[in-house]
């Protein structure tokens, strides 16, 4: 793309064509061309070098038109491939689609700096983040790691698109639950000091029975996208399956390869145009791929419920607000519409006449389908329910496998000529030893390498691998196996694999790493117009003579009992560290003091002056000295804190999923609330502490001498802006820290809500009653000046 040095200005004429514009050279389209077409509707745009009209596609775009309409009449490159590879709209479009929508190659000469679409990076696809507090890569001791620090970077599109499974993803977590109803069978006293775990895949030598499984769209996760699971692989020594949805091009795949002849299998989406899959697969062939596995499991995609939600970035959100999305149907819909849906059996010999590869067919399901791969010529296949993201309900792999053994057994297959391999659910070393003991030849990996890509690029691909060959090592050590060969059927405990209501040992790394799919309602937190959410057990709570709803006054008894307790507990120090609640605690309690004095103004003087003289009154009187010092201490410490943290960070924007004290904007608000709540506290106690005319000042004046009452007309109107402000800064700084408090306290679940609705009412309840306040000080000097 051209950078804005060196490019030429363009002078605008009505805003549309350019005055003076020199002609573009032979063969190539005018950036003036593009600007005209946008200016007659058109929805024109420049990637890559090359100019598109995707007029007649925006209605059919699965993300919706919008992308595509906000990028008319710009070059913009720099948007496209930050989660896509350039070749993408060829490879996916129609021949005669491409064909129409192509214009040609763009006259860089032409190009301004002007017409480049202006692209937030982080916006769609995996940006540079801070470190912040993100474990090392050497702290990763296991796959759950990866996937806990994915699930924090990876931005929200990128996320569900990987995470996701369909319709109420039980197949998504029965993928892995089910290596849990297999059981081992340790053999001892065998010489295990050497362990050998190298086998062949398809003929080629690995260090390990494991590939990478193909999974579309990497860049969306991090910028390297596919190559770092090139670079992953080859550096642990087994084989990754390279995707049609790539992120990076497939050239920029295969060239990632240190050894240009590392062997390489490649997935194939089977488009409907026949033309287009003889030419993808001839050259993936070309390029070193020796296998090709043909994803059957996919006539159409699954009911992916959480992507769906989500939406392609470009399309908005519209339907998250209840209007229509449009063709706006997530990033699988998006990228997937291509798919041949008459894939059938009836294809397979047009596949074995345009390639010399391996032909593998994934997405196996059933013995009797493996059978019949195995007569039709395959080398093999791969078990699979693509990941849990097709057909609900579907079973494991792992499940499958004994079955299609037993069927291939049964009439004697050749081992030599057909390999069965499974995907799906293994995130143990112990998990790939199962599946070897029934029979598979290898298992892939999908999600395990996409978090790990996510969190650490290459590098964390590399150390996926390596903490799976090391868990592996060790199975194969206590069961008493050196090598593969001696990893059998009898080495495991079949018996509850295929009862799914057998007792499952919980997985609680699965459990704190899964994120379940929520309704629309609780994603847009659509509640009951009485602010009370709908809960499962309210009829057996009012069975029981309880009440159900988060304002009935037992339940706000109960959470302010709770709320009390925490921060009692926490300013007598059993919570060691909770600082954040002891300070929520003083303020509290300075501001319910002052407030009830305060609001003592409205009763006249004498009412005021006595409630000044008892707060004045040793031990009271020390007491709220105290706190005044404390707040004012804790003041500047929040200012200074918030402040560094303000300068500390560079994203400027917040997460979908961060609470406002996490993000720079939150931090500098705390900095200015806590600066200006800090001068409101020195200005109060420079006026009411030291003021010659109060009686704490000097001890030799007694009480009935002193009149606080005058004091507060001598001082407020002064000072009116100045404590106003400080006022708003106090009740700003409770409301929006509380909810940062409240979640500190270690309340019940059902709780949370309800004391961070308390706090944060409370505190609009008390800055409202202070500025009443302020006001009747006010109106009465005004009027004693009369």
């Amino acid at each position: 793309m051209a950078s804005s040095a060196g490019l030429r200005s363009r002078k605008k004429v009505d805003g549309n064509d350019d005055a003076g514009e020199a002609p573009a050279a032979a063969g190539t389209v005018s950036m003036a061309r593009v600007l005209e077409l946008q200016a007659q509707g058109r929805v024109a745009m420049v990637v890559d070098g090359v100019a598109y009209d995707f007029t007649d596609f925006t209605a059919e775009h699965p993300g919706g038109p919008e992308y595509l309409k906000k990028n008319a009449g710009k070059v913009a490159t720099e948007e496209f491939v930050a989660s896509h590879p350039v070749d993408i709209i060829e490879r996916t479009l129609s021949a005669a689609q491409f064909a129409s929508m192509r214009l040609g190659p763009v006259d860089k000469s032409t190009v301004t700096a002007d017409d480049v679409a202006v692209y937030e990076a982080g916006s769609h696809a995996a940006a540079v983040l801070p470190v912040g507090d993100k474990p090392s890569l050497e702290s990763c001791i296991n796959i759950y790691d990866f996937e806990a620090i994915a699930s924090r970077i990876v931005p929200m599109q990128g996320w569900v698109y990987y995470s996701s499974g369909s319709d109420d993803e039980i197949t998504l977590r029965e993928n892995h639950n089910a290596f849990h109803r297999l059981w081992l069978k340790p053999r001892v006293m065998v010489n295990v000091k050497e362990i050998d775990m190298s086998t062949t895949i398809l003929g080629h030598k690995v260090s390990m029975p494991m590939f990478l499984s193909a999974v579309a769209m990497c860049k969306l996760g991090h910028p390297e996208g596919e190559t770092a699971w090139t670079k992953g692989a080859e550096a642990g020594e087994i084989i990754y399956m390279v995707p049609t949805l790539s992120g990076c091009s497939f050239d920029e795949i295969v060239n990632a390869r240190k050894n240009k002849k590392y062997p390489m299998f490649f997935q194939l989406y089977v488009n409907q145009d026949k033309e287009k899959v003889k030419t993808i697969v001839q050259k993936a062939e070309k390029a070193g791929c020796t296998a090709l596995f043909i994803t059957c499991d996919a006539p159409q995609l699954g009911n992916r419920e959480r992507d769906r939600r989500v939406k392609v970035t470009h399309s908005g959100a519209a339907a998250q607000g209840g209007k229509s999305g449009g063709q706006g149907q997530g990033t699988s819909k998006a990228l997937t519409t291509f798919i041949d849906p008459s894939l059938s059996w009836d294809d397979l010999p047009f596949f074995k006449s345009i390639t010399k590869m391996k032909i593998v067919l994934k997405g196996i399901a059933t013995a009797e389908d493996a059978v019949r791969a195995y007569k039709e010529g395959c080398a093999g296949v791969l078990l699979s329910n693509h990941g849990g993201r097709q057909l609900d309900f579907a079973r494991s792999a792992i499940e499958i496998l004994p079955e299609v053994m037993a069927a291939l057994n049964d009439i004697n297959y050749d081992k030599s000529k057909f390999e069965v391999f499974i995907d799906g659910g293994v995130r143990r070393g112990s998990d790939i030893f199962k599946a070897i003991a029934l029979g598979a030849k290898a298992v892939g990996v999908g999600r395990p390498a996409l978090y790990a890509m996510s969190s650490f690029g290459a590098e964390g691909v590399a150390r996926m691998i390596e903490i799976l060959k090391g868990e592996l090592h060790l199975t194969m050590q206590l069961m008493g196996t050196p090598t593969l060969a001696d990893i059998n059927p009898k080495s495991v405990i079949v018996d509850n694999l295929a009862s799914h209501i057998a007792m499952v040992p919980p997985d609680m790394l699965q459990r704190e790493t899964y994120i379940p799919p929520v309704t629309q309602a609780r994603a847009n937190s659509f509640d009951r117009a009485d602010g009370t959410p709908p809960k499962a057990d309210a009829p057996a709570a009012a069975a029981a003579g309880g009440t159900s709803g988060g304002g009935s006054p037992p339940v706000l008894s109960k959470v302010a009992g709770a709320v009390l307790k925490e921060l009692l507990s926490s300013v007598l120090g059993s919570k060691a560290g909770f600082t954040v609640g002891r300070s929520a605690m003083f303020l509290i309690m300075f501001l319910v003091v002052h407030l009830v004095g305060n609001l003592a103004l409205f009763k006249g003087e004498g009412a005021f002056n006595e409630y000044c003289y008892f707060l004045n009154t040793p031990p009271v009187g020390l007491a709220i000295k105290v706190i005044e010092y404390y707040l004012l201490l804790a003041f500047l410490a929040h200012a200074g804190a918030a402040s560094l943290l303000t300068l500390r960070f560079n994203k400027l924007k917040p997460s979908a999923k961060d609470p406002l004290y996490k993000y720079p904007l939150g931090q500098a608000k705390l900095a200015l609330t806590g600066s200006v709540a800090a001068v409101f506290i020195v200005l109060h106690v420079l006026h009411f502490r030291f003021s010659e005319k109060n009686f704490l000042h000097d001890s030799s004046h007694a009480q009935s001498d002193t009149n606080m009452h005058a004091l507060v007309l001598e001082v407020v109107p002064q000072y009116f802006v100045l404590y106003a402000a400080g006022i708003i800064a106090i009740g700003i700084h409770l409301w929006s820290g509380w909810a940062k408090v409240a979640k500190k306290m270690g309340l019940a679940k059902e709780e949370l809500q309800p004391a961070i609705d308390l706090g944060q009412n409370g505190a609009i309840a008390m800055t409202v009653g202070f500025l009443l306040c302020l006001w009747k000080a006010s109106a009465d000097a005004t009027a004693a000046t009369k």
